[in-house]
């Protein structure tokens, strides 16, 4: 080969290679872009992902207390831990509850799900929401900063996304 040819060879060479990063550049841009135009929808759909494992481990704490003939709490394997226990307070109905706890909310939290309140490094916030009247009905508000929530009712378990 001539220093002319070898020359022509690695400008092809350089040329390619600049054509493929360019593509590549585009690519992350455009996934990038549509990250964070989607972001909300990304964060609401595992929130209510989040609300449905709440809704589920209630659900079988629930069903560990009528197997179990309706005790005062339930003993549940933990499922961080390894091979320890952990009692888990229920109410007159069988859902989880807790009462006399100046942090009720987030004693219900961490029984049910056994994690810190935190979610895609994001703090959760738990709010104990009571009303007064006729019928006083209380129950606790799980939400993000950006707006999301869901909420459980102890005395019924019913577990509700907004």
């Amino acid at each position: 080969m001539t220093s002319q040819q070898v020359a022509e060879k690695s400008e092809k060479s350089l040329g390619e290679m600049l054509v493929v990063v360019v593509l590549v550049a585009l690519l992350m841009a455009s996934f990038i872009f549509y990250f964070f135009k989607h972001q909300g929808q990304l964060t609401r759909a595992g929130f209510e992902s989040v609300s449905n494992v709440f809704s589920a481990r209630v659900n079988g704490i629930h069903a560990q207390w009528f197997m179990e003939l309706q005790p005062q709490n339930i003993t549940i394997d933990s499922s961080t831990e390894g091979d320890s226990k952990i009692v888990v307070p229920v109410n007159d109905d069988g859902w989880v509850d807790v009462q006399n706890s100046a942090l009720r909310c987030q004693s219900i939290w961490q029984y049910v799900m056994e994690s810190p309140l935190i979610y895609m490094k994001q703090p959760i916030g738990a709010v104990l929401v009571e009303s007064q009247g006729e019928h006083s009905i209380s129950y606790c508000q799980f939400s993000l900063p950006s707006g999301e929530y869901f909420t459980y009712q102890s005395n019924n378990g019913k577990v509700k996304f907004q």
